[in-house]
Formats: C-alpha cells, sequence, structure tokens
C-alpha cells in the first residue's frame, strides 16, 4: 500500500497571501442597487444567460428595455414592457425571436414576455421619446455578450404605477390598505433615484402633468408621493403648491352683519376755554379782476412768429455751408453808391397877359 503525503494546506498561516480577512469582504448591497428587481426577477437571470450567450454564438448582440407597470411582477401582457433598440434586419430578427421564445420557455418566463416583445413595434413608434430617455439613463438591468438590459424611464415607470393605483376600485383599497401603501413606497424609491441623478433638485407637480401626458395622474396622488418622500429621505421631492387660506362662510360674514348696531351714549360737551389775545386783522380781500391780471399769461393767446432773417447757414435748409459762403460774398457787407433817380419835370412857359 502506497502512502500519499499531501502538502500542507496553503493560506492558514499567518503570514500566508491567501489569508481571508475582513477586508476583503464586500459590504452588502444597499437597496439602492441596479438591480431593480421589480422590473426583473431573479428567476429571469438564467433565462437572460441562456439568451445572451446564442445570441453571442450567432455573432449578435442586442440592447432592449425592460420594464414594469406594478411593483410586483404579475404575469400580464399589458404590465411588462420589453422593447429592443438595437436595429435588427429581418433573418436577425427572426434568429433573435426565437432564441427568446426558447429561452422564455425553457427557464419559465412566461408568455408575457412574448406577447410584450410581439408588441414591440407599436410601442416603439409611439414611444420614442421614452426610448431616448431610456438610453439616455443608461440604467444597466443585465449586461453580457450577447444581451444588455435597460431599465426604462423611471419617470414613466412611476407615472404608470400611479395609474394602476388610480385605476384600483376603491373597496379594494379600503380592504387592502397594504396595497396603497407598496404602490406609493416603490413610486417613493423610483423618485429618489430620478432626484439624486439630477443633483438633489425636485420636481413639480406641472411636469409630471406634462409628461408622458397619454398617462394621467391626479395631484391626490403625487401629493401622496411626496409625504412619503419628505417622511422617508426628509427632503423635497416634488414641490407641491401651498394651500390656499379658506375664505370666510357667506353665512358667518352675514352674522356679522346682522349685529345688531351697539348704541352709545353721546358724552357731553365741554365748552373749551378760550384764549384771550390780540385781535386778527382781517385783511380786505383781493379784486378777482387783480387775481386775474397776476396770474401768467396763458401761451393759447400768443400769436406765433413769423419768419426771422436767416442769420447762418443752419438757419437755411436745405442749402449748404458752401451755397451759402458763395452767397453771402465778402463784397456783401460793403457800402455801394447811392443811386439817385433823375425825373424829369415838365418845363413851365409863362404865360402872358
Amino acid at each position: 500500500m502506497v502512502g500519499i503525503r499531501l502538502p500542507l494546506s496553503i493560506g492558514t498561516g499567518p503570514s500566508s497571501p491567501r489569508t481571508i480577512t475582513s477586508e476583503m469582504i464586500s459590504p452588502p448591497l444597499s437597496p439602492d442597487f441596479n438591480f431593480d428587481s421589480d422590473a426583473l426577477t431573479a428567476s429571469a437571470l438564467p433565462a437572460l444567460e441562456y439568451i445572451s450567450h446564442k445570441l453571442q454564438q450567432k455573432s449578435l448582440h442586442v440592447t432592449m428595455l425592460v420594464g414594469r407597470g406594478q411593483p410586483m411582477p404579475t404575469g400580464h401582457a399589458a404590465d411588462l414592457v420589453v422593447i429592443p433598440v438595437t436595429e435588427l434586419d429581418l433573418p436577425s430578427w427572426k434568429i433573435f425571436y426565437r432564441i427568446v421564445e426558447k429561452g422564455a420557455r425553457k427557464f419559465s418566463l412566461g408568455q408575457s414576455w412574448m406577447d410584450a416583445l410581439s408588441q414591440h413595434i407599436a410601442m416603439r413608434m409611439k414611444n420614442e421619446y421614452l426610448v431616448e430617455q431610456s438610453l439616455r439613463q443608461n440604467e444597466i438591468l443585465f449586461s453580457q455578450e450577447g444581451l444588455t438590459v435597460l431599465n426604462v424611464d423611471r419617470i414613466y415607470t412611476l407615472k404608470r404605477r400611479l395609474c394602476v393605483l388610480a385605476a384600483t376600485p376603491p373597496e379594494i383599497s379600503k380592504k387592502n390598505p397594504a396595497h396603497e401603501k407598496k404602490y406609493i413606497s416603490s413610486c417613493v424609491s423610483l423618485l429618489h433615484k430620478t432626484v439624486t441623478n439630477c443633483q438633489g433638485r425636485p420636481f413639480s407637480p406641472a411636469f409630471f402633468h406634462r409628461v408622458y401626458e397619454n398617462l394621467r395622474v391626479t395631484d391626490d396622488l403625487l401629493h401622496k408621493v411626496a409625504i412619503a418622500y419628505k417622511a422617508r429621505f426628509d427632503q423635497e421631492g416634488i414641490v407641491m403648491p401651498e394651500a390656499p387660506k379658506p375664505k370666510p362662510s357667506p353665512s358667518s360674514a352675514s352674522s356679522f352683519s346682522t349685529a345688531p348696531p351697539i348704541r352709545r351714549e353721546p358724552a357731553a360737551r365741554t365748552t373749551p376755554a378760550t384764549r384771550v389775545g390780540p385781535r386778527a386783522v382781517r385783511r380786505p380781500a383781493m379784486n378777482p379782476s387783480r387775481v386775474m391780471h397776476s396770474r401768467a399769461p396763458s401761451r393759447a393767446g400768443t400769436p406765433r412768429r413769423g419768419p426771422k432773417t436767416p442769420v447762418s447757414a443752419s438757419d437755411v435748409t436745405p442749402i449748404t455751408r458752401n451755397e451759402w459762403n458763395i452767397l453771402m460774398g465778402p463784397d456783401f457787407y460793403q457800402n455801394k453808391p447811392t443811386i439817385t433817380m433823375w425825373v424829369p419835370s415838365p418845363a413851365t412857359v409863362p404865360v402872358f397877359g
């Protein structure tokens, strides 16, 4: 019998480089980890790995968006959103569809994946803005050689969940109060991630009414989300307008107006003491005609001034300065000889008598 001498185990000594220390153990993942269990369940990861491996064998890489309208997977096709972003020709699309169908059947993803994938063309044409915002958000849920899965826009998911909550019958909400709390809590988590990416800037209710207008939400639900966000994170996520102050009702106002007036007894008047002093000298009133003559004359009766004799070139337009100098030459102001006009008178002839 041959004995085998085994070497000492490596990594047990204190000086061994393979000793496991506390620094080698990573801290637990925070709840805000990128993997969104509402969009992808843990049971979907083996199916995505299978799809990625098959696409890699076909030398394909596909990026698609995945999202859900409800906090927990329900399996309904209307709740799941699957939108391939990569442009595929017809042969590549058939290969991709066949691989996803086989992976969904093998790993029990459910018929909702195939139904949502069949509606992707209509969803993409109708939601170009959704695709653009989801790509800009770039929240990666799964990524391997053949497949990349991105989460849809959080604002879109938030509004979808509020719409689902608004469509819930009131009797169900009364019987199950945790139903509404679950939806509000998931919306608060989505809002917190979005506010963090926007450097802590809160949103206004008008923003939620303006974006994705086909999904309508009420201010009451937004107010509930804002209150829950404030209670959890101690900061504003949605800045709601202040409620107007209640005005007094007409009944209360009429009660004040119809009250009988309070009669007050008149106080006894006392004659004030008169101060004895020099009598004021009354000046004679001014004559109204003198008052009228003392006023400043009105410009209405002032006659307009006539044309004035030009003194400089600026007083005559449109004559130029050169023309003015030619006209007013050096000989203009010289004294010229006086010309005397002689008019002959008729000759007088003496008459003799």
